[in-house]
């Protein structure tokens, strides 16, 4: 009877322990997947999806970094009595990018699959935004990060992690020349390096002895294409513009505005708007110029003439401020103005052939132009034929109208019906 017993409870045993599984199954297992979903959610994990078999479970889902993963791993670990097997914990870091940029750096942050994608896109981005401070500091690799779904490395510009941050680092064109005395230097973006090698070859024809500092100018395919962009149109006015004595600069952004700042005659001023007008189109150019007679009232220019200082100094000085006033409409010089010219006379004549003497007239720039250009062609004239009647050196002398320039101007002559005596 006994042994009936043991035998009758050993056939029941099963029977309990499959009967006591259901019930765990039906009442407990429910609770613990709901709260496993919880936990997972609470770490942070997307998408999570939770397989509990009996005591064994198994988790999956996409995790922000690798320290949320592991918060969610072991929390899950924690919950009793549910065992998380090896290879059981599919929980996955997908790898993502992040960027700021803070002026001229641009900070990237996230998570990359391991191996060198990071030193990848570092040289990319800089390649395309050569004008940038690529920092990777908070950009990262785990071996528990996988790449989105139809991402494969390498990256390039047009991948889906890329893209979006490429996209908003587009710039447009920009053009900054400055020149002074001792230097040219090249600023901002170009859409093209032929361009810029271009741009660097003009100034260089014309630099003399100022250095052409062409460091800051980047080109770059990823910058958006600008109408300015006109290879050798743009560098015919360069090279005319940059061939002037400074200071001066050239300056044009995204609008396709152009900025010049300068000292000008007005035929120059004419000439370069000429030169601007194809690259720009009917773009309204912002020309700041500070108008003078002639290339001779540039400041800081050097006179060419071959005298020694110790003559070329007190002349330079006898004719500081010799000016000769006509009257209104004559080219006549006035009785007082030609014993002005008599006295200077001998001066020149001691200076001999080696003189190198400019005879210009200004005009009236409030009369007609070609009758102001003619009258003052005439006075220069008739001044250059007394000095020369008076002994004064015949060689390298030379008689010329200067532009006019506008009454009140800081360069307008003191009688704009005059004529001024200067060495080349």
């Amino acid at each position: 009877m006994r042994l009936s017993l043991i035998f009758f409870m050993l056939i029941l045993l099963p029977v309990a322990t499959g009967v006591h599984a259901w019930l765990f199954c039906r009442d407990n297992l429910p609770a613990l997947t709901q709260e496993a979903m919880a936990r997972l959610t609470a770490a942070g994990v997307r998408d999570p999806v939770v397989d509990v078999r009996f005591f064994d479970i198994a988790v999956s889902g996409e995790a922000p970094d690798p320290a949320a993963r592991q918060k969610a791993l072991a929390s899950i670990r924690s919950l009793v009595p549910l065992r998380l097997q090896p290879g059981a914990d599919r929980i996955h870091v997908v790898a993502g990018l992040q960027a700021k940029l803070d002026k001229d750096t641009l900070l990237l942050s996230g998570w990359l699959p391991e191996g060198d994608e990071v030193q990848n896109v570092s040289r990319l981005l800089a390649e395309l935004r050569p004008d940038l401070v690529v920092r990777t500091d908070e950009l990262r690799t785990a071996p528990e990060v996988r790449w989105p779904e139809g991402v494969k490395p390498p990256l390039t510009a047009n991948s889906g992690l890329l893209k979006s941050i490429i996209d908003t680092l587009r710039v447009p064109a920009e053009l900054h020349i400055s020149a002074k005395a001792d230097a040219i230097a090249l600023t901002g973006l170009l859409p093209d390096t032929a361009l810029k090698e271009e741009l660097v070859a003009a100034l260089a024809e014309v630099a003399g002895a100022r250095v052409v500092d062409p460091a800051a100018l980047k080109a770059s395919p990823h910058v958006l294409p600008a109408a300015f962009v006109k290879p050798e149109l743009l560098a015919a006015f360069v090279r005319s513009f940059f061939s002037m004595p400074p200071p001066r600069s050239f300056d044009i952004g995204e609008d396709g505005i152009p900025h010049l700042v300068g000292v000008a005659t007005r035929q120059m001023e004419s000439a370069w708007l000429g030169l601007l007008r194809p690259v720009t189109g009917a773009v309204k150019v912002d020309a700041r110029f500070t108008l003078v007679p002639s290339i001779y009232h540039f400041p800081g220019y050097e006179v060419q003439s071959k005298l020694p200082p110790t003559t070329l100094d007190p002349l330079r000085e006898a004719l500081r401020g010799c000016v000769i006033a006509f009257d209104a409409g004559s080219a006549r010089i006035p009785p007082l103005e030609q014993t002005k010219l008599a006295t200077l006379a001998p001066t020149l004549l001691a200076a001999g052939p080696a003189l190198g003497l400019v005879i210009g007239a200004h005009p009236d720039p409030a009369g007609p132009e070609s009758v102001e250009r003619d009258i003052g062609k005439a006075r220069a004239e008739a001044v250059m034929s007394f000095l020369i009647d008076q002994g004064a050196p015949a060689a390298d002398v030379s008689a010329v109208v200067f532009d006019p320039v506008p009454a009140g101007s800081p360069s307008a002559p003191a009688s704009p019906r005059s004529v001024e005596l200067l060495i080349k």
